[in-house]
């Protein structure tokens, strides 16, 4: 296993303890989280490692390929590290019109890249090609550059009507992001967890938010989802959702 997994296993024992089932976008083959669901995380642009893979397999003096190409190299590629997978969020929130048929036709029934930080009232919205997009209410990344909440559940606005999807990023909360200058002082060892873990934040940050997050959610009983059961519960419930 890649060192990463250190990180990944720190994120899925504090779900498991809390008793929350939550979403893994996976970006590679290996990522096993029992217990959990697992989304498709693809990278699109054209410096990751989908694209370069692309080239790679392409014969010398072959053109260029086109957008549609690439998204579907891509999308077949990560399927592959989760074939039951029914849905994503694209790395950086990669999306376009076109991309909705083909995400249809690699039996992508959700797109969870639409993110609107901290707005009451959200629910389910169906996009073309029968794709429902589940809208993103928090993400750790938006307290890392605003202070959005400080770091506090009150900050959240839990009271707030409306469907709350949050993000959370493994390595974010395994250091306990703090800023945004914290978190790109660790990129250099993203794949040191013994680095990683002694540039660990000990004053307020992701993790410290999402431990009170967790123990927010059991002791008010809060239900709690997945995105493939949101996609579901939508499609044959929409009244459950608004």
């Amino acid at each position: 296993a890649l060192p990463i997994s250190v990180v990944l296993a720190d994120l899925v024992s504090l779900f498991d303890a809390a008793g929350v089932a939550g979403t893994f976008f996976v970006t590679h083959a290996g990522v096993e989280v029992p217990g959990h669901e697992r989304g498709l995380h693809p990278n699109f642009r054209r410096n990751g490692d989908s694209y370069k893979a692309l080239l790679a397999s392409l014969p010398a003096g072959a053109p260029a390929p086109s957008d549609d190409e690439v998204h579907a190299f891509v999308l077949e590629r990560t399927r592959s590290f989760a074939p039951e997978a029914t849905g994503l969020r694209s790395h950086c929130l990669y999306s376009e019109s076109t991309l909705h048929w083909q995400f249809k036709s690699f039996g992508m029934q959700y797109d969870c890249n639409p993110r609107m930080p901290l707005v009451p009232g959200l629910r389910p919205v169906r996009l073309l090609h029968d794709v429902v997009a589940i809208p993103t209410y928090y993400a750790d990344q938006l307290d890392l550059h605003t202070a959005a909440t400080g770091f506090r559940v009150a900050g959240l606005g839990f009271d707030r009507p409306g469907l709350k999807v949050l993000d959370f990023h493994p390595n974010m909360v395994y250091i306990n992001a703090a800023d945004d200058d914290h978190y790109q002082a660790t990129r250099p060892s993203y794949h040191d967890p013994d680095a990683l873990l002694a540039a660990r934040n000990p004053g307020r940050g992701v993790r410290t938010l999402l431990l009170d997050l967790l123990e927010e959610i059991a002791a008010r009983r809060v239900r709690t989802t997945t995105a493939g059961e949101i996609n579901r519960l939508w499609r044959t419930l929409p009244g459950v959702l608004g």
